[in-house]
């Protein structure tokens, strides 16, 4: 039973955006950063993850200054009602575009590796209904099952990493190098699809119970989602090497595949693995179709009672973009084409500038 209050706890917030660190874009992460940076791949991903970490405690400190705003009240508070409208769409746009490539690279990886004859319209169409209903029950409900699965993720993912690190040589990581600007410049693309979860700082604001020590805690969760990504990116240069593990497609789920559990239930630990995404999919994907309810409703200032209404809209465009891209291949082109613009337009540029406007008319209370 949900107390049907649309709030939920920081901790509940928490466990919410490290789950949300550990999309798809995690399966590729360690070739791409490979690529770009070489053995100096895993200080990058450091670098990032740091950086990443200190945007966190940034829009952290926005929503603080009005947390009865979305990013809706911002847009208009800021920029106008006009201007403020336009922005709010283009931040629908925005969630519409990082659920699909989500949801499509998610069905892809379950296509090619567990149901190679299954329609890729029908996983997609599957995994999209059991996501519309639970963003139909509000952030409490995804809230709670983030809450729920969280140890049935995160206690396997760390019960074969420790085995993968104890099986593995560490010889590959030498020279350790230090990347440097160009490197730096170079890997951002690949690393900016991990921000897609700080979304949930524009919207979440009005739903949290209390907001105490909130930003020393967000803190220390990016920074502990950083320290596990940071893990697999340096197993998965340890088991490869450079050359190889930059040829690789999905080396996080590859790597798996060194560690034998023969006798019990664990055959194909890649397999097992996909777990961790599918849980990851599900609650970005419900929460953002969440989020899209909830910008529409602000947006148009619909009653509570037919919130709901807007799945209409928002269901056949987050199918029909994820249908859009021909191929695994083409999908991950396009959203690490676009993924970076996006990211900073709406996580950096207009916060910094939304805070630097308020800041001026003088109007932020901090609660």
């Amino acid at each position: 039973m949900f107390a049907e209050n649309y709030k939920i706890s920081v901790r509940q917030l928490e466990i919410l955006l490290l789950l949300y660190y550990f999309g798809t874009t995690v399966l590729f992460l360690p070739s791409d950063a490979a690529v770009v940076a070489g053995n100096a791949c895993w200080i990058v991903t450091i670098i990032w993850g740091v950086l990443s970490s200190v945007l966190a405690v940034f829009l952290v400190y926005c929503g603080e200054r009005h947390p009865s705003y979305t990013a809706v009240e911002w847009y208009k508070h800021s920029f106008g009602r006009v201007i403020g409208k336009a922005l709010a769409f283009g931040l629908g746009g925005k969630l519409i575009f990082d659920a699909a490539m989500e949801l499509r690279l998610f069905c892809d990886v379950v296509s090619s590796s567990m149901l190679p004859r299954t329609p890729q319209w029908l996983l997609i169409a599957v995994t999209l209904f059991l996501c519309c209903l639970a963003a139909s029950y509000g952030v409490e409900c995804t809230a709670r099952v983030g809450e729920i699965l969280f140890f049935l993720v995160f206690i396997p993912l760390i019960f074969v990493l420790i085995f993968v690190a104890i099986s593995t040589g560490y010889n590959r990581i030498l020279p350790i190098q230090f990347p440097d600007f160009k490197e730096m410049k170079e890997s951002m693309p690949s690393f900016a699809p991990l921000l897609q979860g700080f979304i949930v700082f524009f919207f979440i604001f009005p739903s949290l119970e209390k907001r105490r020590h909130m930003k020393r805690r967000i803190w220390l969760t990016c920074m502990f989602a950083t320290a596990v990504i940071t893990v697999l990116v340096f197993l998965s240069l340890a088991v490869y090497g450079t050359e190889v593990l930059a040829e690789k497609l999905m080396p996080t789920l590859q790597m798996m595949e060194r560690v034998s559990f023969s006798g019990i239930f664990l055959g194909r630990q890649d397999l097992f693995l996909i777990w961790l995404w599918m849980v990851t999919t599900f609650l970005y994907v419900s929460g953002t179709i969440f989020f899209g309810i909830e910008l529409f409703n602000r947006l148009f200032r619909t009653k509570k009672i037919t919130r709901n209404r807007w799945l209409i809209l928002l269901v056949p465009l987050l199918f029909i973009v994820a249908l859009l891209p021909q191929d695994m291949a083409s999908a991950y082109w396009l959203r690490a084409g676009v993924a970076p613009w996006l990211s900073g337009i709406f996580f950096i540029l207009l916060p910094f500038l939304m805070l630097l406007i308020d800041v001026i008319k003088g109007r932020g209370k901090h609660e």
